[in-house]
């Protein structure tokens, strides 16, 4: 963002330039969700997510807590397996006396049929014996794995197998896995974890359940369950055809620390082999350009798009190599080699309206203010008028200050205030008007489920609070992103679930998974509305900077010094400015050269060049 404050002491200088950079840090990137983005939240996150305190028990209390919140009470969950905690003195007591029976019918005694044992389980339970066990071992190995669920459900929860209660949970969150219920199971494992290190420190189903924990985790891209398994596994006790991603996931959660050095180590470790190795070469050259060791991570960018040409021209990954590139150049001042980089992203990607506005920085940076303005004239184009991109229009009107064109420079800040005022008028409203955040989550969420006929029908957009371009550019941040794709792998599992037969579903276990993938799906809503309302703030403090710097723009332009203002710019090294160029340039180069007149095509975005003249005297 153009810095205010020197800003407001015009003459601009090179001083003003260096403090304007198109990537103040590179958590904007438009190639991935960045996980620096989400180091502000990360209180917010530990609050909401499952390892915090929102996790239920593995217990009876806490299920019933969790029932009672969507109106089933406890009876009605325990009564599909189990008696309750009231009752469960009685069942063990006859238990007992149960097997007190057998022993005196195996020595011949005369032996009690025990009716009252029936009669103190509750309707629809059914006593647990020691042969569930291997029934539930044997359901398991043949790939039965809803009714093993179902059985070891019920096993973990009845006091004759608390001995054995580690074990029951674990293969029970087994079962949920191969179920591809990996949010269930990894409550189921966190529970074993917090029991067993709180019982039985040395037990190895914690090892063992923490790594099932990390695979979950990763399948769920939930970064707090991630961090909680990280944090306490032995990666070299850690499976070795997993362990590319404990690494690659470590270095994300070191680069959302800011600790760069140690996260581009953890990508570097990945094994070239690897599914994860291409996302970890990434990863590491923004580690290593956050860190400010911008030439090792220039190297990084052009190995990785050299592993990744025979992709494609448009692959994503080699796309993002690409444009990593350039902007390391761009960070080590080499203005020129930027440029040139930057024309390598091909325009039919998603990348390239972002390469176009960065390069025009370069140019305006290496005093190819012709070159900008041609960059200008496609950025402003009507094909991108939906791309929140205010910084372009001020950047653009900057350009026409330095030349003296008082007139284009005029109508370019009265078209930022006839684009962006209404803008900031939008978000001020929602913000003034609500601070829950289901009103935000579920008004992106429309935008979101609508893009395309959002898009290509402005008509529509009328009924929406936020403006298309506002909503377009929040569901592009990293951690709005990374929250909806954890959400959406929420609902998957959900609509796994309503898949599952009615048996399943209306046992305890189905319940109780039931309910916790309700509980995550309506803490992550809640989690991504703030996230949100979040990001609308900051652009708000966005805008209100950037209609001063439009003042200050203003009074520049009317300003008696615009003599001395373009002798001070050029004192400070901005001597190079491509007024030579004329329209026989293009022609003798082998362009075929028609005059705007004021009617855009595709095919032509991108190849404006601007051939005016700088009018200082």
């Amino acid at each position: 963002m153009i810095n205010r404050k020197l800003l407001s002491i015009l003459p601009l200088s090179a001083a003003v330039l260096s403090a304007l950079s198109p990537v103040t840090a590179y958590s904007s990137m438009g190639a991935a969700p960045i996980l620096v983005a989400q180091a502000d939240l990360s209180a917010e996150l530990l609050k909401q997510d499952v390892v915090a305190d929102s996790i239920p028990e593995f217990s009876e209390e806490l299920i019933a807590a969790e029932s009672a919140s969507a109106g089933t009470d406890e009876e009605a969950l325990v009564a599909q397996n189990s008696p309750s905690r009231r009752k469960t003195t009685r069942t063990t007591r006859t238990t007992r006396t149960t097997r007190t029976t057998r022993s005196s019918t195996n020595s011949g005694g005369a032996a009690q049929s025990a009716p009252a044992s029936s009669a103190s389980r509750p309707a629809g339970a059914r006593r647990v014996t020691n042969s569930d066990f291997a029934r539930a071992n044997k359901l398991a190995a043949n790939g039965q794995y809803q009714e093993a669920s179902k059985l070891l459900f019920q096993m973990s929860r009845n006091p004759n197998y608390a001995k054995n209660s580690a074990q029951i949970k674990y293969v029970l969150g087994l079962m949920l896995f191969e179920m591809k219920l990996n949010q269930a199971a990894a409550f189921v494992f966190y529970d074993l974890i917090r029991q067993e290190t709180k019982t039985n420190p040395k037990s190895r189903f914690i090892r063992q359940s923490l790594e099932k924990l990390a695979i979950a985790a990763d399948s769920l891209d939930s970064d707090v369950l991630l961090r909680y398994a990280i944090k306490q596994v032995d990666e070299q006790e850690f499976p070795a055809a997993s362990r590319d991603m404990l690494y690659f996931r470590t270095g994300e959660l070191r680069m959302g620390d800011k600790q760069f050095a140690e996260a581009a180590r953890q990508f570097g470790r990945v094994r070239s082999n690897s599914q994860f190795f291409n996302r970890a070469r990434y990863n590491a050259g923004l580690a290593l350009a956050e860190g400010g060791e911008t030439e090792k991570a220039q190297a990084v960018f052009e190995d990785l798009a050299e592993r990744t040409k025979d992709l494609g021209v448009t692959d994503r990954q080699r796309v993002n190599a690409l444009l990593g590139r350039a902007r390391v150049l761009y960070q080590r001042g080499q203005f020129g080699a930027a440029i040139e980089a930057y024309r390598d992203i091909p325009r039919d990607t998603e990348q390239w309206h972002e390469a176009l506005f960065e390069s025009s920085w370069a140019m305006l940076r290496d005093g190819r203010f012709r070159s900008a303005l041609s960059n200008f004239h496609s950025l402003h184009s009507p094909y991108y008028e939906d791309f929140y991109q205010p910084e372009s229009l001020l950047l653009r009107a900057i350009v026409y200050l330095y030349i003296c064109r008082y007139d284009e420079m005029g109508k370019i800040l009265e078209l930022f205030e006839k684009v962006y005022k209404p803008v900031q008028r939008d978000i001020r409203n929602i913000l003034t008007g609500t601070e829950d955040p289901l009103t935000y989550y579920r008004e992106l969420t429309r935008v979101k489920d609508n893009f395309d006929a959002i898009r290509t029908n402005r008509v529509g957009r009328r009924g929406f609070q936020l403006p298309f371009s506002v909503a377009r550019e929040v569901l592009k941040e990293g951690d709005v992103r990374k929250t909806f794709n954890y959400l959406g792998n929420l609902e998957a599992e959900k609509k796994r679930i309503a898949g599952l037969p009615i048996a399943w579903k209306s046992s305890g276990i189905g319940i109780y998974s039931t309910k916790i993938v309700d509980k995550r799906i309506e803490a992550t809503r809640v989690l991504a509305g703030k996230q949100i309302r979040r990001h609308l703030i900051l652009m708000q403090n966005e805008l209100r900077d950037l209609f001063e710097q439009d003042g200050f723009l203003r009074f520049e332009m009317l300003n008696s010094k615009r003599e001395t203002l373009r002798k001070e710019i050029q004192g400070k090294g901005l001597t190079k400015v491509d007024e030579d160029t004329s329209r026989n340039f293009y022609i003798q180069n082998g362009f075929e050269y028609w005059p705007f007149t004021g009617e855009y095509w595709l095919d032509e975005i991108g190849n404006y060049h601007y051939v005016g003249v700088k009018a200082c005297e």
